[in-house]
């Protein structure tokens, strides 16, 4: 639904944009970006060309036949980042995304019993559309012993590299965004060229070694850009993105507004995981300060490993229960565009920690594709698009923003506000992201191997 889902093996907050100037790769170095009103003038159009023909998509059918994608997202209704790449990228490729294997820790975020069932008993992929094959991971009980996780590993190395030669894959593209034990997995892809792209902090140390082994690295944030570019020069910005069929104005258009939606009174919303990195005593303080409005939060309270925790526990209890306050639950992405869209002020309340600085939250590019007055709390892409949003690095700030955020409305010049917003979010299409990102790859493949057709212009 919105950014957050990694399966780290403990809450996040215990465990703890690239090519040159405007031009042929599609996304800004870090030491040239430049930011025209708030606009990422670096991102680029789509694997279409404008005239209709699929150049990029030639190039990379010339350079590879397949791609592989190792995720840390169960593919689910839920679409995340890796999900959306593997949809882009099967307009031109045939894609083969790999789950994490389930886990057999009731406490954790991945613990699901019909998971575990299907892992006993059910089929190792499945097709959510043509060209696209989702690979269920082995996973027998007994993951925290060396030999148990080792057998787990092997057996679903061998099923990958069993799958690829049925597919008859011999020259794949890696995308690997999963720092997690994936070594085996590696190797029996033996992939032609190897993307590692970064989604947010970790402290693993496995993800060093994928950085320097990688042809081609791509991160959500600048701060994750320096870090890895310490480790590996072609390191590049590629922030996350918004799927435009299921987030625009135009999505919203004829679908009556949500009967669960108060009828009177303006809206502050929040679309996301109720979990242990959201700073809830905040969002306390914003129906608080607003009691005449109502603040509505869309998204599943997490009950395991990433739950709330201790004062932001208590700080849920005491909000779910406020008069204005309208806690909904999940509500699938294609249902989300009519509740954004009835929303007077959207906003983004994480707690101030490594985890959450380096991330790049999917809702921001969602809530600006609808146009929507944003208040955040300090994110990657809202330092980037300060004219845009409402960013708070207090409380008294954050709700100086949501006072101002109501008000937008009745302000002047707050259409050209509106249409500033979902200009910048159509430049984060995936369409557009994507593209960029494979011309980055079709470039290095071709400095690499001169004969390649992707060296030749578009």
């Amino acid at each position: 639904m919105v950014g957050v889902g990694r399966a780290p093996s403990r809450c996040p907050l215990q465990s703890m944009r690239r090519v040159r100037s405007r031009g042929a790769s599609g996304i800004r170095d870090l030491s040239s970006r430049q930011w025209g009103g708030g606009v990422n003038a670096g991102v680029v159009s789509g694997l279409r060309g404008a005239d209709g023909t699929a150049s990029h998509a030639t190039a990379l059918r010339a350079m590879f036949d397949s791609v592989v994608i190792i995720s840390p997202f169960v593919w689910q209704d839920m679409l995340q980042t890796t999900d959306e790449i593997a949809l882009e990228m099967a307009r031109c490729l045939p894609v083969v995304l790999i789950e994490p294997p389930p886990r057999w820790n009731m406490g954790s975020e991945q613990f699901r019993g019909r998971r575990l069932l299907a892992n006993l008993f059910g089929a190792r992929t499945h097709s959510p559309q043509d060209g696209l094959t989702v690979f269920h991971g082995y996973s027998l009980p007994g993951g925290r012993y060396a030999p148990v996780r080792e057998w787990n590993r092997r057996r679903n190395a061998a099923a990958i590299r069993s799958l690829l030669r049925q597919l008859g894959f011999g020259r794949p593209l890696l995308w690997h965004s999963f720092p997690y034990g994936t070594e085996e997995l590696m190797d029996a892809v033996r992939p032609k060229r190897f993307v590692y792209h970064c989604l947010d902090y970790t402290d693993q140390e496995e993800e060093a070694a994928l950085v320097r082994r990688a042809d081609v690295v791509f991160a959500v944030s600048d701060v994750l850009v320096r870090r890895h570019r310490a480790l590996n020069p072609h390191t590049f910005l590629l922030p996350n993105g918004v799927n435009l069929k299921m987030f625009s104005a135009e999505a919203a258009l004829g679908r009556p507004r949500p009967p669960d939606l108060p009828t009177a009174g303006r809206l502050i919303g929040y679309i996301g995981k109720i979990v242990c990195y959201l700073d809830i005593e905040l969002l306390l303080k914003v129906a608080r300060s607003f009691p005449r409005d109502y603040l509505i939060l869309i998204g599943p309270v997490m009950t395991n490993e990433t739950a709330p925790r201790k004062a932001q526990a208590d700080a849920w209890r005491t909000l779910a229960s406020l008069p204005n306050v309208r806690a909904l639950g999940f509500r699938p992405p294609s249902q989300l565009a009519p509740y954004i869209h009835a929303f007077d002020a959207c906003v983004i309340a994480n707690l101030p920690h490594r985890f959450n600085m380096e991330r790049d939250p999917l809702k921001f590019y969602q809530y600006l594709a609808m146009g929507k007055p944003v208040v955040t709390t300090p994110v990657s892409a809202a330092q980037c698009h300060r004219g845009l949003c409402y960013l708070a690095d207090s409380a008294d700030s954050f709700m100086d923003g949501v006072a101002r955020a109501l008000g937008e409305a009745d302000a002047v010049g707050s259409e050209a506000l509106r249409r500033a917003r979902m200009t910048v979010a159509r430049q984060h299409s995936w369409e557009s992201l994507v593209a960029g990102a494979c011309r980055i790859v079709l470039e290095r493949g071709a400095r690499e191997d001169p004969t390649c057709v992707a060296s030749r212009p578009a």
